[in-house]
Order: C-alpha cells, then structure tokens, then sequence
C-alpha cells in the first residue's frame, strides 16, 4: 500500500512539474525583418499578437507579431567535434 501512494505521488509530482515546463516563441514582426523570442511560462504561442518592449531611451514600443512554437534548426547550437 505504501509503494502505491509513493507512485501516485511521485507521478503527480512528475506531471506538475512537466507542465510548467517553459515555452520559446518565436515571433515575426509584421512589415519588418525583425524577430522577437519570447519565453512563456504558460499560454500559448499562437495566442500573441502584440509585443511591448522599451528601448535604449525608455521608450515603450510596440510591435504587430506572428508567434510559432515550431522549433528551428537555427535555434539550436550546432556543435562540430575535431
């Protein structure tokens, strides 16, 4: 009986823990070539359209987007072995 209530509760720790796991979007501004990353803890990518940022001189700016969480080989490092 103890081995059964330590695996639920190992197993509830385990799914709570999994998701709260954090996002990276990436998002595409409209009418520019820039692109913002955006790390989310909850929500979802697709779901934003308007990102505020303040720039060099504290001024708040903000830019129309397009977010995807599809994950992009130029996201990741790329690691040559010698």
């Amino acid at each position: 009986m103890k081995k059964r209530i330590l695996f639920i509760a190992s197993a509830l720790l385990l799914l709570g823990v999994s998701c709260t796991k954090e996002k990276h979007c990436r998002c595409a501004v409209t009418h520019s070539q820039a692109v913002r990353i955006i790390t989310l803890t909850k929500g979802n990518c697709h779901d934003f359209n308007y990102v505020r940022y303040r720039d060099v001189l504290d001024v708040m700016h903000v830019d129309t987007v397009v977010c995807t969480d599809y994950p992009f080989e130029a996201d990741t490092a790329i690691v040559y072995n010698k």
